[in-house]
């Protein structure tokens, strides 16, 4: 065989293991994408639970903050409590022969506090010399304005540094002040919650604050526990309290390895360590390390009323095991899909080049059959087609025209060809497809327009299309321009936007003679509610249906009687229940109507509320369509501006604050906040005040 005959032969081959290659890498490359989105996966999913698991235990330590916080407000506004304090403040030259009455009052008073709210020490104590006075690990204070013992509870722990400061913010702020965790000479981890006592009314004291009221609490056994609020989702599961202080990690809650709380430290500068990840980034989640250098997944949320992080922790090996086996599972899969599938890949190749040169000789005469008949297909098409189908070639020339076209022309298909498409359809009317006919010299593709065409000495609305012919028989780039006369529908669906404009006005206004105290009020939730479908960029299709709603929204208020609608007073439950009903009554009137868009449900749900509290459903947030909470938003405003026969208009400024306090319960934060900004630039809403 001649040295050129081998190489040639040769290429085939070469090429083929080339693709082979190529589809091997390719199918390699797709497994190790979709294993990772897999662990990525399932990386979310414990995002998700453990960020659940966060938050169940921040907001049982915020509940337990608040109620602690409760307690200690309720004593230091007891009355007596306050006068007494004040009297004591007041006495120049104690007499310490005789307690005063306000001061035995005010200690059983303490004590009764201490008792009913848990802050009294448990009975188990540590033992301690018998020369040195019993300190407990809990117990309830009263302070005067300078931060005076005055009473307290017996064996209440030792005031320090930390606890005084808290003592002083209270007394500065006039705010319930937490202290940091402090630990005593038990190695017993104190927390400190200090509320100041207002001032007794009509008193001139110099201070701003009588005093203080004062609770130490264990926070091993009241805080830590709430750290396991739930159920874990894993054996390996922690949670952990963590606070930066300086450039350190400060440990608040017991660790595994024995570490006493507030004193295990470890750097914020170890990039890994899942506590200072999340002390950088609170709220995050990932892969780290913890304290004790295992991989874990991790993420933290932020709590309230104190500087410290909720840290949530599960052991990164456990907490993937199945997903790791699955994914191995799903490697050792697809790889041996892969071989299997390159080995039949490389059977059919060895097959196919043996029969290939036989199939292509039948193939070219099958194709030169195809053509005929294709032909003739076209012509049978085109020529029946009610559309008007020219083939253009490069230089804009006619290779065909159906007869349609040619009989609007008033000319034979034979006439058309051969002549430019300026000379068969006249220059203005080119003009419109110039620019599609221009794209497509850079960029093929197919064209669609409207365009409006002198056509036979009428002008028609046509819609056209513009496609690409890569090759007829021995020309390249080719068009084939096909034009659909949508006169007619375009006028049919005039005259039914029209009309159905024209009924939505008529019932618009029935129901505002129907309701003497709402009259406008339909138009004008049209004007609100398309106001801020547009602040939110509301799709074409969205905007129509919500305008249609808003229009039809009180429809079936036409079925309330009128003396409900303008009663005074207020409403009797069955009337309240009727005036609900308007809803259904209105959405059963539209039922049998065809709407582009829901605009049957957008009505039927204006009065559902994100919490579920709405009616008729009960709908919730994601249940709830964005066209009804815009509705529902636009209705309410207008409402609040407009006067009612049981009350006067509402100022707009006072309008928006009372939606902005129903938010998000009642209405979605997001369509309120569009309001605001739309109604900041509307002046000529004030002036519906008082119009009505």
């Amino acid at each position: 065989m001649p040295a050129s005959d081998s190489a040639s032969a040769r290429k085939p081959i070469l090429g083929g293991l080339l693709a082979l290659a190529l589809l091997v890498l390719v199918g390699a490359y797709l497994i190790y994408v979709y294993v990772n989105n897999e662990r990525q996966r399932d990386l979310d999913n414990w995002a998700i639970r453990l960020g659940l698991v966060a938050e169940t235990r921040v907001n049982a330590i915020e509940h337990w903050f608040d109620g602690r916080v409760s307690a200690l407000n309720e004593l230091a506004n007891n009355a007596s409590l306050q006068l007494y304090l004040w009297q004591l403040s007041q006495r120049s030259e104690p007499d310490r022969s005789t307690e005063p009455a306000q001061l035995s009052y005010l200690r059983n008073l303490v004590l009764a506090s201490a008792s009913r709210n848990g802050f009294l020490p448990e009975t188990q104590q540590p033992e301690i010399p018998a020369n040195l006075p019993q300190r407990y690990d809990a117990g309830l204070a009263l302070l005067d304005a300078k931060g005076r013992h005055v009473v307290s509870t017996n064996g209440m722990p030792e005031i320090g540094a930390a606890f005084h400061a808290a003592i002083n913010s209270a007394l500065e702020t006039g705010q319930a002040a937490i202290s940091p965790l402090v630990t005593d000479a038990h190695e017993r981890v104190l927390l400190g919650i200090a509320v100041p006592v207002p001032r007794v009314i009509g008193s001139q004291a110099a201070d701003a604050y009588n005093g203080v009221v004062f609770a130490v609490m264990n926070a091993q056994r009241s805080l830590y526990p709430l750290l396991q609020a739930g159920v874990p989702t894993l054996a390996s599961e922690v949670t952990l309290l963590v606070m930066q202080a300086d450039r350190q990690v400060v440990y608040l809650s017991p660790t595994a390895d024995g570490g006493v709380p507030t004193r295990k430290t470890l750097p914020m500068d170890r990039d890994r360590l899942a506590a200072a990840a999340a002390l950088r980034q609170p709220g995050g989640f990932g892969e780290y390390l913890s304290y004790q250098g295992h991989a874990v997944l991790a993420t933290s949320r932020r709590l309230r009323t104190t500087p410290w992080l909720v840290l949530q922790e599960v052991d990164a090996r456990q907490a993937l095991l199945e997903s790791d086996r699955h994914r191995r599972f799903l490697v050792t899969t697809f790889s041996l899909v892969l071989f299997f599938f390159a080995a039949i890949l490389i059977a059919a190749w060895r097959h196919g080049s043996s029969v290939r040169a036989r199939h292509d000789a039948e193939r070219l005469r099958q194709q030169t059959l195809e053509l005929e008949k294709q032909t003739e297909l076209l012509h049978a098409v085109t020529d029946n087609a009610d559309a008007y189908v020219l083939l253009l070639d490069a230089q804009q020339r006619v290779l065909f025209a159906n007869a349609p076209l040619a009989e609007k022309l008033h000319a034979s298909t034979q006439d058309l060809v051969g002549n430019s498409l300026a000379g068969v359809l006249g220059p203005a009317n080119v003009e419109p497809l110039s620019a599609a006919l221009a794209d497509m010299d850079t960029d093929p593709g197919i064209r669609r327009c409207g365009v409006t065409m002198a056509i036979g000495a009428q002008t028609r609305s046509l819609q056209c299309s513009l496609v690409p012919v890569d090759r007829i028989g021995e020309r390249y780039h080719a068009v084939l321009l096909v034009l659909h006369d949508t006169t007619e529908l375009e006028q049919a669906q005039h005259r039914h936007a029209t009309l159905m404009r024209k009924l939505v006005d008529t019932l618009m206004h029935v129901v505002d003679l129907h309701d003497p105290n709402s009259a406008h009020h339909s138009a004008r939730v049209v004007e609100v509610a398309n106001a801020v479908g547009r602040e939110l960029r509301l799709g074409e299709s969205d905007r129509r249906t919500l305008d249609l709603a808003a229009s039809l929204a009180n429809l079936g208020k036409i079925f309330v009687p009128r003396e409900v609608l303008t009663k005074s007073a207020p409403l009797t439950e069955a009337e309240q229940a009727l005036v609900q009903r308007h809803v259904l009554f209105g959405t059963e009137l539209l039922a049998d109507l065809e709407f582009e868009g829901p605009v049957v449900d957008t009505i039927a749900q204006k009065h559902e509320h994100p919490d579920g509290s709405g009616y008729p459903q009960g709908l919730r947030d994601g249940e709830i369509l964005l066209t009804a909470r815009i509705l529902a938003v636009s209705n309410a405003f207008v409402a609040l501006l407009s006067p009612r026969a049981y009350r006067g208009p509402v100022g707009m400024h006072e309008a928006l604050e009372q939606l902005l306090r129903e938010t998000p319960d009642k209405y979605d934060r997001q369509v309120v906040a569009a309001l605001f900004h739309v109604a900041e630039n509307r002046a000529d809403w004030s002036e519906w005040l008082g119009q009505d």
